[in-house]
């Protein structure tokens, strides 16, 4: 972003620039040619579902609105040099409901480009919304986020690997340009070599918390266990049943993931100790949305998923880091971190701010761009 812009908004005013202003069902099509300009070196992909999936994006929330959606800047009139895309969330800040808006995909073309991304730069500061948040920044976003009076959260920028075989691992690692079919086949040959090393390193294996099972459940199911944990969080998402039916069905669109799986921990009563969202097909990779628990129950509900899904027959798992699972998840071996792209988060609210220095805020897979196929097709 670019911060000494001299014809922006200081304000949530989108009124106030003719250039800049919220994007229309009528830009699908010249946003989709400016992302493939800027991301895809002006090609677009031959499944060209680009202006769907944009448009299902930017304006299928629930909660969407042209003050809580994307923004584009428009200069000469008809053409777009540069956007950015919002979705709105619902959360809940100190009890407070509010909307939060996850930024993806700034864009820009050009020498107005530049003018649009300052404009933009200078709209999305802190003391203009309630809650901004992204989890794929770059270092240099990341820098202009803390300018525009954000923070950067340093465990959430971070996502977790357990792997569970080592060499089916590997094979998935090279084999990421094949279809589906071809990365199931390429772990084949890798079955037997890695069943042997599972049984000479017994500490691939994950196993079961004596006393604790795993149930399917759907999404009414997942909603009303989360419901029960979430507020343990000061600042955390608010799903009501239209949002997470639209977010199930935008993550179930994105074949690269594989199907949606949600799954409840229980063990000792009829409360369900933790509840989880991941993504995958019984092989390779399994991507982890979102993992709850209740308070102090996290080392056994980080052992309960890693051993569903080694059952499950997946090579390796993994997921965005938080800050309450961090020694949970340092507890095993097989584990290991890296840098995701930072996670960068701007509120004028106190309560949001306050909680994201002390740990207490939550967002998880749902609310990030791990399933967009922004990311994964286009």
């Amino acid at each position: 972003m670019l911060r000494d812009a001299k014809d922006g908004p200081t304000s949530g005013d989108l009124t106030s620039c003719h250039a800049g202003r919220a994007m229309q069902r009528q830009d699908l099509s010249a946003v989709a040619d400016l992302f493939a300009r800027v991301f895809r070196g002006g090609v677009r992909a031959p499944d060209d579902g680009l202006e769907a999936y944009l448009e299902t994006l930017c304006f299928g929330s629930p909660h969407w609105t042209p003050q809580t959606g994307s923004l584009v800047y428009e200069a000469p009139p008809g053409e777009i040099h540069a956007a950015i895309l919002s979705v709105p969330m619902r959360f809940r800040a100190d009890g407070e409901p509010i909307v939060g808006r996850l930024l993806g995909s700034f864009m820009a073309d050009g020498k107005e480009g530049k003018r649009g991304a300052a404009w933009l730069s200078r709209h999305f500061r802190a003391r203009n919304h309630d809650l901004l948040f992204s989890d794929t920044a770059r270092a240099v976003s990341a820098d202009h986020w803390r300018v525009a009076g954000g923070q950067v959260l340093p465990i959430h920028s971070l996502d977790w690997t357990r792997v569970f075989r080592p060499l089916g691992s590997i094979a998935l690692r090279l084999e990421r340009g094949r279809s589906r079919t071809g990365r199931a086949l390429a772990y084949l040959p890798y079955a037997l070599p890695d069943t042997l090393l599972r049984k000479a390193r017994p500490s691939l294996c994950a196993q079961m918390p004596a006393g604790y099972g795993i149930e399917e459940t759907d999404r009414a199911g997942f909603l009303a266990a989360a419901g029960s944990m979430l507020p343990r969080f000061t600042v955390h998402p608010d799903w009501d049943a239209a949002e997470l039916d639209w977010l199930g069905e935008l993550v179930a669109g994105n074949r690269h993931l594989g199907p949606l799986h949600l799954r409840l921990v229980t063990g000792g009563d009829a409360k369900p100790v933790a509840v989880y969202a991941y993504c995958g097909n019984g092989r390779g990779k399994a991507t982890v949305l979102n993992l709850l628990c209740r308070e102090r129950r996290e080392a056994d509900a980080v052992s309960a998923l890693y051993a569903e899904l080694d059952a499950a027959g997946y090579a390796l798992a993994g997921g965005m880091v938080q800050r309450f699972l961090m020694t949970a998840l340092q507890r095993h071996r097989h584990v290991s971190f890296r840098h995701r792209g930072f996670f960068c988060i701007a509120s004028r609210r106190d309560a949001v701010n306050e909680a994201a220095r002390q740990g207490q805020f939550y967002a998880g897979g749902f609310a990030s761009e791990t399933w967009s196929r922004l990311l994964t097709d286009f």
